[in-house]
């Protein structure tokens, strides 16, 4: 056995060996930097394990859950630390709202609800489906607005709630408590760990991860072990980005709020109106599942009486929705001289600096509130005494029609915008004349002719007159040209070719009227513009100098027409004037107004001024052919009466806006309407005898045969 004194000698040795080893670089700190590793990873575990407690009241929390009206009141108390506190009574229409709002949640289906601006019905909808997703009742929600950003507004205002909502966090803590421990860091949401116990049956449970998401277009609610709301979704989308297929993690969606889908585009637009009402009707009513019936809850304010708000709070247009409106003013007050008193003295308050008005209210206040009902008594500012008072302090302030649209839903028509409502069965069925094709009624004063040249033959429209301006189609047809297959460059020759047989056909068969009177055209306008070099010499000139311009004359429609300064070589009419090219005549055409004409006379009575009827349909199998004018139909109604922005125009346009759909009939008979006027027949009042037509005295160039005239061309 060893001494001791060698034994302390090796040991001394084996220390000098050691320190030798630690002193060689990065060996010496391995073990400090182990022990630095584990201390390090122990407080980071400890950072990201979040413990949740228990429910404050489990039994207040289920009591509330069953009253929605008491659930709103509690959590949005003066004392839950909410920026937007309900602090009043519910009135009876904000009660109606909430029943609606949860009566959608729960059974799926359409829900419509138009109230005043700044009433707070976004409000409500935001905070029941909170109440709900918190509740496990909803697992998958999608907030729609007019644009992405005003969606994500909403999705702002929840996410305020679960973050700052004290009474919240007392009673859902399992949602709000994970949701605020991260600090506005969204990196540790996905590392987050929780623990604590279980809502539905309080066991205790181990770290476990509640990986949520708390930004971007959509939030995850945490996956906390028990909590109802575990991995509930609410996601934000605009009406004007794509729609269709919206699903996450395979999940379909159980609730869309649409909240205030007009833009000023689909309020003055009927066709960016139809593309919205699309959306709706498609794409978003397709993204529930198999299982539920998807709810679709509609939050609005209506702007005019075409917009898509309009239609979808209509009983009438969209039964469906179970529409209701709501306003503010729901009756009258009976003194409304005095009303009208107040609003005058309001508006002279805001120019001098005084109070008269409101002492007016004051002093008469007994009389002016009789007769009165507002929707809710609370709304009104420090300045004024009643929501009375506001109303007409608004009246004063923005209009009356202001105030019946934002206020009151109910917006007043504007009957200065031309309203057309024609209908392919209208013309069908209710504007036909009772006569024959080619057949003139017996007091016919005259027959105008319009034509619109294509590349591949003419359309062209035959109408007969009387002395009031009441028109008969008597005729209308498609005569091909020889041009199929060929350069529009290379056809000037045969579409000159083609009119000339139109016209020779036309001669071999004249209108009669039903007493057997023959009659022919006295004037016709053929629209010379088919290609784009329309000032440069083309058929259609040709062709009305070779035949007269005495019954022929090219045209040429403007949509932005202005007319003409007077001048001795221009002739000016009604929406009409001529001007002289190369000394060829052309007459430029107002085409929105004359275009107006062909639809307002077809929705006049028969007979009266201006109103336009159509002959009968050849009879099929002795019956009467009610879709023998569908065609024509068609071609009447390919354009579209609205206001548009488009570069170029400076600034709005109303007028006809044209589509890709053929519309060469309704070109061709509203040349035909402004040839009448050409004629000087005025609907304005009859006349015993018709005015003298306009008298063109220019140079005809006629031609014996097709060959003297191909070789003049």
């Amino acid at each position: 056995m060893e001494k001791i004194p060698e034994l302390r000698s090796k040991a001394k040795k084996l220390r000098q060996l050691l320190q030798q080893v630690e002193s060689v670089p990065g060996v010496g700190n391995v073990a400090e930097r182990d022990r630095d590793i584990r201390r390090k990873r122990e407080r980071s575990a400890s950072s990201k394990t979040v413990v949740v407690p228990a429910c404050a009241d489990p039994e207040r929390r289920q009591l509330l859950e069953a009253d929605d009206e008491a659930w709103l009141r509690w959590y949005f108390a003066i004392e839950s630390g909410s920026e937007n506190l309900f602090w009043y009574d519910f009135t009876d229409q904000q009660k109606e709202m909430i029943a609606a709002i949860r009566n959608a949640i729960l059974h799926g289906g359409d829900q419509s609800i138009a109230a005043s601006r700044g009433e707070g019905k976004t409000t409500y909808f935001e905070r029941m489906l909170l109440k709900y997703t918190l509740q496990g009742l909803i697992r998958f929600a999608v907030l729609f607005a007019a644009t992405g950003s005003a969606a994500q507004d909403s999705l702002e205002s929840i996410k305020l709630e679960i973050e700052n909502n004290d009474r919240l966090c007392a009673d859902y803590p399992e949602v709000c408590v994970p949701v605020r421990a991260p600090e506005n860091t969204p990196q540790r949401t996905h590392f987050q760990l929780a623990t604590g116990q279980r809502h539905d049956n309080g066991e205790q449970y181990l770290p476990t991860s509640s990986r949520f998401s708390w930004c971007g277009q959509e939030i995850y609610l945490p996956k906390v072990p028990g909590s109802p709301s575990a991995g509930a979704i609410i996601a934000t989308r605009g009406l004007d980005a794509a729609i269709r297929g919206v699903k996450k993690k395979g999940r379909r969606v159980d609730v869309a709020c649409i909240d205030d889908p007009d833009t000023e585009e689909t309020a003055r637009s009927p066709e960016q109106a139809a593309k919205l009402e699309d959306r709706i009707d498609r794409a978003i009513a397709g993204l529930g599942s198999q299982q539920r019936r998807l709810a679709r809850v509609m939050l609005t304010t209506i702007q005019n009486p075409t917009c898509v708000s309009f239609k979808y709070t209509d009983p009438d247009q969209k039964p469906s929705w179970k529409p209701k409106r709501f306003r503010f003013l729901v009756k009258r007050p009976e003194r409304a001289d005095l009303w009208q008193e107040f609003v005058a003295l309001k508006q002279a308050d805001w120019v001098n600096g005084t109070d008269k008005a409101h002492e007016l209210y004051l002093a008469n206040r007994e009389l002016m509130d009789a007769g009165a009902i507002v929707a809710n008594p609370n709304r009104h500012t420090p300045a004024e005494a009643s929501a009375l008072e506001f109303y007409y302090s608004e009246v004063a302030r923005l209009g009356p029609e202001a105030v019946a649209t934002e206020y009151d839903n109910d917006p007043p028509v504007d009957e200065s915008k031309q309203q057309i409502v024609l209908t392919a069965y209208h013309i069908q069925n209710n504007c036909l004349s009772g006569l024959e094709k080619r057949e003139a009624p017996d007091e016919s004063i005259c027959i105008t002719v319009g034509g619109d040249v294509q590349k591949l033959g003419l359309h062209w429209v035959a109408i007969a007159w009387n002395e009031q301006g009441a028109g008969s189609i008597i005729d209308y047809d498609f005569f091909p040209f020889l041009t199929e297959g060929r350069k529009a460059a290379d056809c000037e020759l045969l579409i000159l070719e083609g009119l000339f047989a139109w016209y020779s056909a036309q001669e071999e068969i004249p209108y009669s009227t039903p007493g057997g009177e023959k009659l022919i055209a006295d004037l016709t306008l053929i629209d010379q513009g088919w290609k784009e070099e329309s000032w440069n010499i083309q058929p259609v000139q040709h062709f009305c100098a070779q035949v007269g311009f005495q019954s022929f004359i090219p045209s040429k429609g403007e949509p932005n027409y202005r007319r003409p300064l007077d001048s001795q070589h221009i002739l000016i009419g009604d929406n009409w004037h001529i001007v002289f090219c190369g000394g060829l005549p052309l007459v430029m055409t107002n085409a929105d107004h004359w275009k107006l004409k062909v639809h307002e006379g077809l929705l006049l009575e028969a007979g009266q001024p201006g109103a336009l009827t159509l002959f009968n349909p050849p009879r099929i199998d002795g019956r009467r052919n009610v879709t023998g004018h569908l065609n024509y139909s068609k071609h009447l109604l390919s354009e579209t009466w609205e206001t548009r922005h488009k570069p170029g125009f400076g600034g709005a346009r109303t007028g006809w806006w044209k589509s890709p759909k053929p519309n060469h009939y309704f070109d061709a008979t509203y040349q035909a309407i402004c040839a009448r006027s050409m004629r000087r027949i005025s609907v304005l009042s009859p006349a015993a005898t018709p005015q003298a037509p306009v008298e063109l005295h220019l140079p005809v160039t006629h031609y014996d045969s097709p060959d003297e005239r191909r070789n003049r061309w």
